[in-house]
């Protein structure tokens, strides 16, 4: 039996950003869709769905950690990490405690990112 699929759902409001990352990991054979809204992400997503969400912190109207927060109430399941253009250590710590898996500051590389999930992979993560 083959390992699962990984797919990353992609809420940024940087659409240029956001479609880069999107293309990247499309490159690599990773299933990848692009949200330029928390809000746009609920309506179209379920919380019934795997993957990993990678969430920017800073966006109008639902930032990355008010996301955080309604993911949870609403159930879902997924894994979130947070990037962000404009770090705070205060931002990452905050991220972290509330269960952010990771917090990586744009521009990252794609080896960060698929190393971070491919630690959480081998640790046993649903």
């Amino acid at each position: 039996m083959g390992k699962p699929v990984l797919r990353f759902w992609i809420i940024d409001d940087d659409l240029r950003f956001g479609r880069s990352l999107k293309r990247m990991l499309n490159a690599k054979g990773i299933p990848a869709e692009y949200f330029g809204s928390a809000q746009s992400f609920l309506d179209s997503v379920p919380p019934g769905q795997s993957g990993y969400a990678i969430v920017d912190i800073h966006m109008p109207g639902c930032d990355g950690l008010e996301l955080m927060g309604k993911m949870r109430e609403m159930r879902y399941r997924m894994p979130v990490i947070i990037i962000t253009g404009q770090p705070k250590t205060e931002s990452r710590d905050t991220a972290l405690q509330k269960g952010a898996l990771g917090f990586l500051q744009k521009p990252f590389s794609e080896e960060s990112l698929l190393d971070l999930i491919e630690k959480h992979e081998t640790n046993g993560a649903t």
